[in-house]
């Protein structure tokens, strides 16, 4: 048995400890199904995301201290809008190549390059900013767009439906509570690891409390592999819709 399965409560009658709304304490122990390549570094090291304190947002009222967060940059989200015009040229360029055309004799034309432009906007976004943000036992999600703010979070030890699956190209959670949920891709809560640490230790407690989980989200978070299955089915003995529902 590896130290990670270990902490996470692998052949064992017990989960991972839930941290103290205040200090955080004991922080959760790293999550399954961590699928990001990066997400490890301190937030100083990363010059793509926020760092400023004036920038981190606020928790959701009645709530804890946040834990982690994470908020892209200026020089993050011009990465994005190069990364985005990169995308459309090489696209464009490789369609010209298999008419037979020169690859680069079409941005000659304005018209072309109100389509890279235009595009990358789209694909970029810069004008929205998406904000993430967890506590002991919160996970937030804030989106701002045209100065305009909008919040939402679920308290992560209180779910009541847990949805896992991989949709258009990536892993996709959906998170629901009595009030409410969230909807997010993997590499947006994977971003920053402790994030990702702090949701998957809701996740597992709120599966063994009975929360409403399919088997394809089970195998998406490696849910097996702790023991939630193991107290939830102890206490509910059929809380598991089939497969597909």
């Amino acid at each position: 048995m590896s130290h990670e399965d270990e902490l996470l409560g692998r052949g064992r009658s017990e989960l991972p400890p839930r941290p103290d709304r205040e200090t955080g304490e004991p922080f959760p122990p790293h999550g399954l199904s961590f699928f990001a390549s990066s997400g490890d570094d301190p937030p100083e090291h990363d010059p793509t995301r926020e760092t400023r304190l004036s920038r981190k947002p606020e928790p959701p009222p009645g709530y804890g201290p946040i834990l982690a967060w994470h908020m892209p940059s200026v020089r993050g989200r011009i990465l994005n809008i190069v990364i985005a015009v990169a995308i459309i040229m090489i696209g464009l360029s490789l369609v010209q190549a298999l008419r037979g055309k020169n690859p680069i004799e079409g941005y000659a034309f304005w018209q072309v390059w109100v389509v890279v432009i235009g595009g990358s906007l789209l694909m970029a976004a810069p004008m929205t900013v998406m904000t993430y943000a967890a506590g002991a036992d919160w996970f937030m999600v804030r989106r701002t767009r045209w100065g305009r703010t909008a919040h939402r979070w679920v308290d992560l030890y209180e779910l009541t439906r847990i949805d896992a699956r991989f949709l258009g190209g990536g892993f996709h959670l959906d998170l629901t509570d009595k009030d409410g949920g969230v909807s997010v891709t993997f590499p947006e809560v994977q971003a920053d690891r402790r994030i990702w640490d702090l949701i998957y230790n809701g996740i597992v407690h709120s599966v063994a409390n009975g929360a409403t989980i399919d088997n394809m989200s089970i195998g998406v978070l490696n849910i097996q592999h702790t023991a939630a299955l193991d107290i939830r089915n102890a206490n509910n003995p059929d809380p598991t819709e089939p497969d597909g529902s």
